[in-house]
């Protein structure tokens, strides 16, 4: 394995990758593993800040800075916040959580699946399909199978029963319409950013299954 460390502090790897914000995440012989798009990572929380391990050899570490948004300026974001007790008691006990930068798609399609869901649910409702549908990851030598989040276009040419059989239920038929308009093009996930707020949100809210929590997640999330 291929392993680097990051300094930085004010970090804490459980209270963020098992806040609900990402489902892909699990906690293994004190390390957390998981995937960050086509890379299987083991993260572990260090006094001075967060060792990372992958499988394959890499030639920077970027994607994963950007994914655990190390560079955020943690005290300026602090300082943006509503100076009032609510806020003040929810900073303190919660001084480790950070947001995630999740892939936009996978992000979107993983919250139209906790739709009515608890955690533990959703981590099944997204880890079959990614058996089923996703690339094979490479992983240490003896490690069980990874799977990188199947592409829209990849669930786009599924069935609904298909879906089905991922024991998604009534999520099925939402995720596999999505699922096909990105694929076609209909919403451009990747410069969704780029819109208005408002225009951003209507859009995700245009989408089967997709209300105003969901979008708001994917927003936050994605």
């Amino acid at each position: 394995m291929l392993t680097a460390e990051f300094a930085v502090r004010d970090y804490d790897l459980a209270a963020t990758l098992a806040s609900g914000q990402a489902f892909r995440w699990k906690l293994l012989d004190g390390a957390w593993e998981g995937v960050v798009g086509p890379r299987w990572v083991r993260l572990e929380q260090r006094d001075a800040g967060i060792a990372a391990s992958v499988a394959e050899p890499v030639t920077d570490w970027v994607w994963l800075e950007d994914y655990l948004q190390l560079r955020v300026p943690l005290d300026s974001v602090l300082l943006s916040f509503p100076d009032d007790e609510p806020m003040r008691l929810s900073v303190s006990a919660c001084r480790g959580l950070r947001l995630l930068r999740q892939d936009p798609w996978e992000c979107l399609a993983s919250f139209i699946l906790s739709a009515t869901k608890q955690f533990v649910h959703i981590q099944q409702f997204v880890g079959l399909p990614c058996e089923r549908y996703g690339q094979p990851l490479r992983v240490p030598e003896g490690h069980a199978p990874v799977f990188a989040f199947p592409t829209a276009d990849r669930l786009a040419a599924c069935s609904e029963q298909e879906l089905r059989d991922c024991k998604m239920g009534f999520r099925a038929p939402n995720l596999l319409r999505t699922a096909r308009i990105v694929a076609e093009g209909g919403l451009p996930l990747a410069s969704l950013h780029l819109q208005p707020l408002e225009d951003a949100r209507r859009a995700l809210m245009d989408l089967p299954g997709v209300g105003r929590k969901i979008a708001d997640c994917a927003l936050l999330f994605g």
